[in-house]
């Protein structure tokens, strides 16, 4: 039995163990204070009586105010603020219960030993009463009640994490999608135009566009990928639209550093590069240019990516879908990890990048195995990630 699961189980199981282990805690206070009502040396002749008053006027009245203001009251009226209706009838289980114990003190009289039963000090009918009916049930009530609370507010925080973790792998379903189609429509009519002239051009772009569909498709269902296949996504998306824009774009691409032990989200940088040509070379006319550096320094990477556009402010494209995509996934998986600037000048458009990079470890087997998660970025979702490729022993 897992400690996690008997907290937080919303399994039958585990929530009778809960209720019964919370009543069984409280019933053991119930007889050592009931205990203290009697002389020591008359304890262990009254023990069938101390542990029958505990459970009569002790656990069994507080069961039934607990849950009938946890199951009934709060859900029924005070959740959807009828607090009329809530304090009537937490006024009527007040009366309930002392009707109860003045029956059962006047016909039962439980404590004829006890200390303080005399008629000097009637704790029974003054004293007792009060102490049980306005001192035990509420603070027994709020106890609960807070547990109760606390594991609610603990299961929400698990079903937001989840659907955390869910949006972030929507997104990146969405960027997988998100290779604009005019990109797909026009390498594929470049293949086609080589395939007539029998260019050997043509297997290279093949080549190239096969290298990238299999990689978004296969490789990007991991949590973490290595670098060097990402700046080679990269390679080749320029390499397939620097044939189609042919010597009209000046293309310069510089990778600095040693980038092959070290590990990445996928398709973090393709959609910079992707809005490069669908909004600044598909859209204009005559010699363009566009820029990219790569700095690896330890665990660090910089991203420099600039290139010209139109002067025509609508096409700044600071806010589009695609780089809003990729500013809520830094967001998730690298939170306070990252710098992202992205600027909007009158004929350029430019992003700086820099995030921290994870080491891959290759083991006997040859697999990629993520460093310790001391050495992650601090964010539960990759840890959890991580852990569970981990133990599955899958390949990244």
């Amino acid at each position: 039995m897992k400690t996690y699961d008997l907290i937080f189980s919303n399994d039958r199981k585990f929530r009778i163990i809960r209720h019964v282990l919370f009543w069984a805690v409280f019933y053991v206070y119930q007889v050592v204070r009931v205990s203290f009502l009697f002389p020591p040396n008359q304890l262990w002749n009254s023990v069938i009586l101390i542990l029958v008053t505990s459970l009569v006027l002790g656990i069994f009245y507080n069961m039934v105010v607990t849950y009938s203001v946890a199951y009934y009251l709060v859900p029924k009226f005070f959740d959807k603020k009828k607090y009329a209706q809530f304090a009537m009838g937490i006024l009527i289980l007040l009366v309930i219960v002392f009707c109860y114990h003045i029956l059962f003190n006047s016909i039962i009289k439980p404590f004829p030993n006890a200390v303080g039963t005399t008629k000097q000090h009637p704790y029974i009918f003054l004293r007792g009463n009060i102490i049980r009916i306005l001192g035990n049930p509420p603070l027994i009530c709020a106890l609960f009640l807070s547990l109760k609370t606390v594991k609610r507010w603990h299961l929400k925080q698990v079903e937001n994490e989840t659907l955390t973790r869910e949006k972030a792998n929507a997104e990146l379903q969405l960027l997988k999608a998100q290779i604009h189609p005019h990109f797909l429509f026009n390498t594929l009519n470049n293949i086609y135009s080589f395939t007539l002239t029998k260019s050997p051009l043509a297997a290279e772009l093949v080549q190239k566009l096969s290298d990238m569909l299999n990689y978004m498709i296969t490789d990007c269902d991991q949590i973490l990928v290595p670098l060097e296949k990402e700046i080679q996504l990269l390679k080749d998306y320029i390499g397939l639209e620097k044939v189609r824009y042919g010597d009209r774009l000046d293309i310069q691409m510089h990778i600095n550093g040693d980038y092959e032990n070290c590990m990445i989200v996928p398709l973090l940088m393709i959609p910079f590069v992707e809005n490069c040509f669908k909004h600044g070379a598909s859209m204009m006319r005559g010699k363009q240019w566009m820029h990219l550096i790569i700095n690896i320094n330890d665990n660090n990477l910089d991203f420099n990516l600039s290139n010209s556009k139109p002067l025509q402010p609508k096409s700044s494209n600071k806010n589009g879908i695609g780089l809003l995509n990729v500013q809520k996934r830094l967001g998730l998986l690298y939170p306070e990890r990252y710098q992202l600037d992205i600027n909007s000048a009158d004929n350029t458009f430019s992003v700086y990048l820099k995030i921290e990079l994870q080491k891959k470890i290759i083991s006997s087997e040859d697999k990629f195995i993520l460093s310790r998660k001391s050495s992650l970025p601090n964010n539960k979702f990759l840890q959890e990630e991580l852990t569970t490729t981990i133990l599955n022993n899958e390949n990244i």
